[in-house]
Parts: structure tokens; sequence; C-alpha cells
């Protein structure tokens, strides 16, 4: 039932999702159409002995397997500012362009593999730079180291895909970003309406009590009916009139305003979360017990009389302690074709049966039948 109050709400605020989402997806795309490109290509190299007899040593391979820092130099110096400017002086890169050339280079873990990895504006020349670098890489480790060298693997090929923006990704959570954003922007601006505002668009809350209303019970009722029928357990509903002696209603507005208030609080606890409380009117509850005869919800209304005879309420803002009465009338649904108008009017001929009976009475009845006194 929850679920239908949030889509009510999104339903009627459906233009705050739908501008928050479309100004989250526009500026999302201009932000990715905006952005340079950037292409990234990668090469890697294999450092070995620098002789063939060397090579065939198998203790020189353990020496360089144990040796980490080795390999670790070597991508050091492919990854160094020298080896940067040398490449790019060979492909005579404008210098316009050469901040935005970005070099890494790591070693691959548990192996003698090195892999150089650049980043640029330009496919073809983040390709070139690439393996540039690579070469003044190999020749500076060639010119200042005699015992291992570096040798190709694989080449870098110039990337047909940038690696930023990632547009379609920037553009789905755009997307995710604004629906959700618009979401909480719809509840937010419900909550901060005024009151009045607030029951017509929730629809289910009575002002004056804070509670459900007398449309949102019967709607309730309709739908615990036709799965109590379905289902086959039982449901009960109960009418209370909390003010029997009338002192409510003869207070002045404000007095009656906070008195049904305080009497919506001291009910509530003891009913289960699966009870439905509603105001009908004046000074009268209704009650949706699922699940429950109308025997324990007789019980259960008889202890909601006692409440009221024990416990005084005291109104804040005047001081004033209200000993309020109540009687109350109870209807069981027999699971046939009784309609929802027909099982409260039951309620209520019960309820005013033990208006008749007197203060602290509780009329029981079945739908469609006569009324029982407690």
């Amino acid at each position: 039932m929850e679920l239908k109050i949030y889509l009510r709400i999104l339903l009627r605020k459906w233009w705050i999702v739908f501008l928050s989402f479309l100004i989250t997806f526009v500026v999302a795309a201009y932000y990715s159409y905006i952005q340079p490109p950037v292409y990234e290509a990668f090469a890697t190299f294999l450092v070995v002995p620098k002789t063939a007899e060397i090579r065939t040593d198998i203790s020189i391979y353990s020496l360089l397997s144990s040796r980490s820092e080795i390999p670790s130099t070597y991508a050091a110096i492919a990854a160094s500012n020298a080896i940067k400017v040398a490449a790019a002086d060979k492909l005579e890169v404008p210098p316009d362009k050469r901040e935005g050339l970005i070099v890494q280079s790591q070693v691959q873990p548990g192996t003698i593999v090195l892999k150089i990895i650049a980043r640029g504006g330009n496919s073809k020349l983040v390709r070139d730079f690439t393996n540039q670098v690579g070469q003044e890489t190999i020749e500076t480790v060639r010119e200042h180291y005699e015992t291992f060298s570096l040798e190709p693997l694989d080449v870098a090929r110039a990337p047909k895909n940038t690696i930023s923006p990632n547009i379609p990704l920037n553009l789905t959570l755009g997307a995710m970003v604004g629906t959700i954003l618009g979401i909480g922007l719809a509840f937010l601006a419900v909550y901060l309406e005024a009151p009045t505002e607030r029951v017509s668009s929730f629809g289910i809350i009575d002002d004056e009590t804070g509670v459900y209303n007398k449309r949102y019970f019967m709607q309730r009722l309709a739908e615990e009916m036709s799965r109590a029928k379905r289902n086959g357990y039982p449901l009960s509903v109960a009418l209370m009139n909390v003010d029997h002696m009338g002192t409510i209603s003869s207070s002045t507005p404000q007095v009656r305003h906070e008195a049904m208030r305080r009497v919506s609080l001291m009910l509530k606890p003891y009913l289960r979360e699966e009870d439905v409380m509603a105001h009908f009117g004046s000074a009268v509850f209704a009650f949706l017990f699922p699940d429950m005869s109308g025997v324990n919800t007789r019980e259960t209304l008889e202890k909601l009389q006692a409440r009221f005879a024990w416990t005084p309420i005291e109104l804040e803002s005047s001081g004033t302690k209200l000993n309020l009465s109540s009687t109350a009338g109870v209807v069981a649904y027999r699971l046939d074709d009784t309609s929802k108008e027909d099982l409260v009017s039951s309620a209520t001929r019960a309820l005013e049966a033990a208006e008749v009976a007197g203060f602290g009475k509780v009329q029981f009845a079945e739908a469609g039948n006569g009324t029982g006194q407690n």
C-alpha cells in the first residue's frame, strides 16, 4: 500500500523528476562532448641478458627473477622526463601537444616483462610516441647497462576508442543521478508544502488527528475484505466514539484539535502494526483488524475503553484534564458478498446501539445481523 502512496506522489510531481533528469542528462552530455579525447596505447618489452652465451646460463635468469630492482629500474627509465623529451624530439612533436602526452611504465607482476603506456589526444601520435619511448629506453639501457637489455615483445597499435571521456557511461550515470535526484526533490517538495496541501497530495492522512482519513480506511477495507475472503481468515471492523459525554465537542476548536490529537496518540500503542485506525468524523474513530475475530476485537476495544477510563487527557496548551468516556460497535465480516458500505453500516448501527446502552459499552454484530450487547 505504501508503494501506491509513493507512486501517487511521483505521478503528481512527475515534472520535477523529468526536469531533474533532463538537466542532469544534458549536463553530462555537454561535459562529455567538451572534454578533449584521450587515447591510450601500450607496448611490452622483455628484460633479457645481452649476449647469447649469458642467456644460456640458468643462474642468470634466476638472478633476474629474484632481483626485481632490475626491471623496476628500466621501468623508471622509461617513465623519466628525459626519455619523454627525447621521444618527442625524434617525432618532432609541437610544443603545444607535448603537454598532453603522458607516459607510465610498469613491470607485469611476477614477470620480467616491462609495459610502457602512453596517453594523449591523437590516436596515431600516441601509438608512435609509445613505440618511440620504448626505442629510447632500449638505447639508454644498452648504453648504461652491460648485463641485461630490453627486447620488444608487442609494438603499440593505434587505439580506435578513447579511454576518456566515456560517453555511454557518463550519459548512463547522468540519467541515473538525475532520476534519483528528481525523486528525492519530488518527495521534498511534498514534505515542504503546506499541511492542507500535503494531505491533498497524500490523500490518506487526517490533519486534525494525524491518523488515516475515512477515504483511505474505506480503500483499505475493500482490500482487506478481498484478502480475507480469498484466504479465509477473519476480519473485523470497529467504530469508537471517544466523546460519549460530549466533553470534546463542547470545547473550543483549539481544545478539540489538541484533544483529538492526544486521543489518537493514546490509542496507537494498543494496536498491532497491521491494524488500521482512521478518523471517521466528529469524535468517532474507525478500526480495521485483519486476521482478528469479532470476539478478540471486542476484547481489544474493552482494553481501549479501560485506558480511557483510567487515564485523563491533559492538554498542554491549557493544562486542562479531560475525563473521556467511550462507546464502541464491532462487526465481523462473514466472508460473503457483503459490501464494504454494508459492513460499515453494520458497525455504525452497533455503535448507535452502544450509545443507547450507555458509558463503556461495546456492541457486537455480524454484517447484516442484529446487534448484541457485550
